[in-house]
């Protein structure tokens, strides 16, 4: 299940290349952590960076990509555990919208100093558009994606009992 996960994601995000910030992984990766757990949502967000950077291209920036998945994935650990997520879809959606929009301000922290930004805040806003269409992709694939994931999960689940 994990490896299949790990290709839609590969394959989402490469196919979705040309509309910049716009991808399935972060939505899979909010499914995967309520519905499978957060160490298999660590393998396949690290994984699916991993491979599909070498495609798009390998630099500094695979590890901010990994670290910020990771800080999404803890997100929505911690709030699940606050209040019980995986019932409310309100809330899911709304995880997604922040999702996006930390994913892309933690990237923006991280490179930072390696690109020799001066005026983080500047460089910063000139990003918030991209981080912007991470939010909105992020709920548009959430809505698409969670009847079938929850369907095939259970399915799963149930064919294990």
């Amino acid at each position: 299940m994990m490896a299949l996960l790990t290709a839609f994601c590969v394959v989402g995000r490469l196919l979705m290349a040309f509309i910049p910030n716009v991808q399935p992984i972060t939505a899979t990766l909010i499914l995967v952590t309520l519905y499978m757990g957060s160490f298999q949502a660590i393998v396949i967000s690290s994984l699916s960076i991993l491979i599909t950077n070498f495609y798009l291209g390998m630099g500094i920036w695979t590890i901010a990509q990994i670290l910020s998945f990771w800080c999404v994935i803890l997100l929505v650990v911690s709030l699940d555990k606050l209040t019980n997520l995986k019932n409310n879809t309100v809330l899911q959606l709304i995880v997604c919208m922040l999702s996006g929009l930390g994913y892309g301000f933690l990237i923006s922290v991280m490179l930072a100093p390696f690109f020799g930004v001066t005026n983080f805040w500047a460089y910063y806003v000139t990003g918030v558009s991209f981080d912007m269409m991470h939010a909105f992709g992020t709920m548009s694939f959430y809505i698409l994606l969670k009847k079938p994931f929850v369907y095939i999960i259970n399915k799963e689940v149930n064919a294990k009992k």
